[in-house]
Parts: structure tokens; C-alpha cells; sequence
């Protein structure tokens, strides 16, 4: 199972692009405001978004691996533009 999981490179990077992206909205409620919170880190919603970093990770890793004219590329950067395009809508609606 483990090999399963981690020689598959695609998920082994998009969870690493998910984790930095929310670890980094820590860090930017660090600066701005001197603390950090678990919620923070842990929540969905706000900049950066870790949505977008996993399934833009995702498409670029499939592309870098099965080539950027293959099928499986644009599925993916396809599902990444959905995801990308809902969440955009998703803020901006929250946001009236």
C-alpha cells in the first residue's frame, strides 16, 4: 500500500502542494497578525487557495510525466479549471 501511495508521484505532490498552501496561510496569519491558529491551517477557504494548488500540481505533474499533448493532461487541466473556476465564484459570491 505504501508503495502504492508514494511511488505514485502525481498524488505524492499534489497532497505536498495541498499541505504548503495551507501551511502558508499560517504563516501569513503569523505576520499579519502574531498568531497562529490550528483552525486556520486546517480550514478551507481563503488565500492561498489549497484547492487550486493541488489540482493545478496535479495537471502540471501529469503533464511533466505524460507529456503536455496527452490525454491524460487535459483531463486533468480540465478538472483544475473547473475546480479553479468554482472557487473564484465561490469567493466571490461569499463575498456579496
Amino acid at each position: 500500500m505504501l508503495q502504492i501511495t508514494f511511488g505514485n508521484q502525481i498524488l505524492v505532490f499534489s497532497v505536498l502542494s495541498w499541505f504548503l498552501a495551507q501551511v502558508t496561510k499560517g504563516v501569513i496569519q503569523l505576520v499579519t497578525e502574531g498568531k497562529i491558529t490550528l483552525r486556520r491551517v486546517l480550514a478551507s477557504g481563503g488565500m492561498p487557495s489549497s484547492h487550486s494548488a493541488m489540482v493545478s500540481c496535479c495537471a502540471a505533474t501529469t503533464g511533466i510525466l505524460y507529456g503536455f499533448d496527452s490525454s491524460m493532461f487535459a483531463i486533468a487541466c480540465v478538472v483544475a479549471i473547473v475546480v479553479m473556476y468554482d472557487a473564484c465564484n465561490v469567493r466571490r459570491q461569499s463575498g456579496e
